[in-house]
């Protein structure tokens, strides 16, 4: 009796156990959000699964467009000023300056990661 019931919850709770797939159309709809960034190069490794409760756990490789990125960081810039505050530079000087605006760069893809997901919750506030 006890082996039967134990099978039975297997069986009913399999897909919650083993995980399923979300709809079609919802991780379509998820995938046009990373797609349709002007961020985003393209998207690789897609899984997604549902874990019930209205909750879906969504996961994907992102390639960046590395321009559009650092596009984003010059957009802030003088460029003007910078080029002439450039131009003086000693050579350690300029390491340090580049070192720097790479740190940046890198911030800003960040923010630019965090941006994305807000938009995938927006578009789908299942997705965690």
């Amino acid at each position: 009796l006890l082996g039967g019931v134990a099978v039975f919850l297997i069986r009913r709770n399999m897909d919650f156990l083993v995980g399923r797939t979300i709809d079609s159309g919802q991780l379509r709809r998820i995938i046009e959000v990373l797609e349709n960034d002007v961020m985003v190069r393209s998207v690789h490794d897609i899984k997604a699964v549902d874990l019930g409760a209205n909750t879906i756990r969504f996961k994907a490789e992102v390639d960046f467009d590395g321009r559009e990125v650092a596009r984003s960081h010059v957009s802030k810039l003088n460029l003007d000023s910078l080029l002439a505050e450039v131009q003086a530079f000693s050579s350690v000087e300029m390491e340090k300056f580049l070192l720097n605006h790479g740190e940046r760069v890198v911030d800003i893809l960040g923010l630019e990661v965090d941006r994305i997901e807000r938009n995938i919750k927006k578009a789908s506030p299942e997705c965690r």
